[in-house]
């Protein structure tokens, strides 16, 4: 979440040897680093020398379009690595990823991960039902019933977890375009396996103009034509007007448009939308951004694909997911004032999973929690007792909170707490 890079070891056998921060970054030395990397790809073993705990192994990998090499966290080794370390991401167990049974998302030996979803890709398998699985009766880490699949808006939150967009630092001020989030969009899923397949390879997304970009949407509707798969598209909804709600029925109205074929909905498919989402719609028809993920069936032609299941997602200027009005607020305000932080996104997760709003990532030597309590109706008061008995248990007053519901103006907002270090 950090653009801080720390050194590396690269091991080949029992000869180690380090490689400074520099070395990695400096454009003097991209010749003779992309030579280490091109060495190591396979064969040894590279370490992150960052201050955290364990491994904090490293994988390069091989971009064979660009013939390039570069280094990433093994999956689901973020929080081994230190708070302000690039390749430092949560503990599963501290979002919605820790309800999933094991098996559901698993680390190959390559450094992909290798994920099981309630839908598929390829034409002849079923699609999906749009409906959360349920649980196995087994246990997660955080003593909930695991969940036995991924749903597609499960699916959304790992991409956008992966692709390190539910993060903020300073230092990414002014540099989030669509452009950006649809390169890191497609990193993370270059690095996904479902139905024996690269999602990377089923995964259109919106561009922002013609170019390479579009192009390479382009090439994945015709393999999916030409293979019999369907597609996943990923893509914000065009700002709301009344006509576009009316013919959602029809199609759905997306920015970013470039290569990514029109997709066309039926009155079933948006009634489970509607039913399913009614807080991001409301979102939408406020002027926020929301972002869709649209599975398809095999486009029929170039520039038409008919969805068969949709997911949404709120997402603020600078593309950080927010689940209401209120943690909106609190999320330009942390942006406003040069704080790390990192939202946890829920996943397929139940409500009562006990997880913050934001981790501050500035405020200690841990990740700090954060809460925003929206809502005064007896059973939304009886989960906060809970909240609040489980974060005195475990981080005893190292935790912020506000009560957004007796103070909906923001006016009496609590101070975050101080930095403790800055970028």
């Amino acid at each position: 979440m950090s653009d801080k890079r720390y050194g590396v070891t690269i091991a080949h056998g029992s000869s180690v040897k380090q490689y400074s921060e520099q070395f990695q970054t400096q454009a003097s030395y991209a010749a003779p680093w992309k030579a280490v990397l091109q060495k190591a790809h396979k064969q040894a073993t590279v370490s992150c020398q960052c201050p955290g705990t364990g491994c904090r192994l490293l994988a390069v990998r091989h971009m064979s379009d660009s013939d390039s090499f570069h280094l990433s966290r093994y999956p689901r080794t973020g929080s081994e690595h230190a708070l302000d370390c690039v390749y430092y991401s949560p503990d599963p167990d501290k979002s919605g990823l820790g309800s999933y049974s094991k098996g559901v998302v698993e680390e190959t030996s390559e450094g992909d991960l290798k994920v099981k979803l309630t839908l598929s890709l390829r034409k002849k398998e079923p699609a999906d039902s749009g409906q959360s699985p349920k649980g196995t009766g087994s246990s997660s880490a955080s003593g909930k019933a695991s969940k036995p699949a991924m749903t597609l808006l499960g699916l959304l939150h790992l991409l956008w977890s992966e692709a390190g967009l539910n993060t903020w630092s300073p230092g990414m001020a002014g540099k989030r375009s669509l452009g950006l989030v649809h390169s890191r969009l497609q990193d993370a899923a270059d690095r996904m396996l479902a139905s024996r397949m690269r999602i990377g390879d089923a995964l259109v997304i919106a561009a922002g103009s013609k170019g390479f970009q579009s192009e390479a949407n382009e090439r994945k509707v015709k393999s999916a034509i030409k293979n019999n798969r369907r597609l996943l598209v990923i893509a914000p909804l065009a700002g709301h007007t009344e006509d576009r709600e009316k013919t959602a029925v029809r199609y759905l109205t997306i920015t970013g448009f470039n290569g990514v074929p029109r997709m066309f909905m039926d009155e079933d498919i948006w009634s489970t939308v509607a039913r399913r989402f009614k807080r991001e719609l409301s979102a939408w028809r406020q002027g926020r951004k929301v972002l869709a993920i649209v599975q398809t069936d095999q486009p029929s032609e170039p520039g038409k694909a008919q969805a068969l299941n949709v997911a949404l997602m709120v997402v603020s200027d600078e593309w950080i997911p927010v689940e209401s009005s209120y943690e909106a607020l609190i999320e330009v305000r942390l942006r406003e004032e040069s704080r790390r932080f990192v939202k946890p996104l829920r996943f397929d997760s139940s409500e009562d999973q006990v997880f913050p709003d934001f981790w501050l990532m500035d405020a200690s030597v841990t990740e700090y929690p954060m809460e925003v309590y929206g809502r005064s109706d007896p059973k939304y008061l009886a989960r906060k007792e809970v909240k609040v008995s489980y974060y005195k248990t475990h981080y005893g007053t190292n935790w912020w909170a506000w009560d957004a519901s007796s103070d909906p103006k923001g006016e009496a907002i609590p101070a975050f707490p101080s930095a403790k270090h800055r970028e």
